[in-house]
């Protein structure tokens, strides 16, 4: 019989995008990481912020002549 190992994935800062020990499903549940490299702090709140920008500015690039 083999044995499958689920791995959750990890969180990244998306300012630097450095790989953080924290797991998505803790940030979910209402955890934070401080980042090692920049220092910034993220939580759930900050990075469906962050996301939600991405996302603003990709559809403002889609409708640019």
């Amino acid at each position: 019989m083999m044995t499958v190992t689920v791995i959750a994935p990890v969180a990244i800062c998306p300012l630097c995008h450095t790989v953080d020990s924290i797991t998505e499903e803790a940030v979910a549940t209402g955890g934070g990481w401080r980042c090692k490299t920049c220092g910034q702090r993220w939580d759930a709140a900050r990075l469906a912020t962050v996301a939600a920008y991405a996302q603003y500015v990709a559809s403002r690039a889609a409708l640019a002549p």
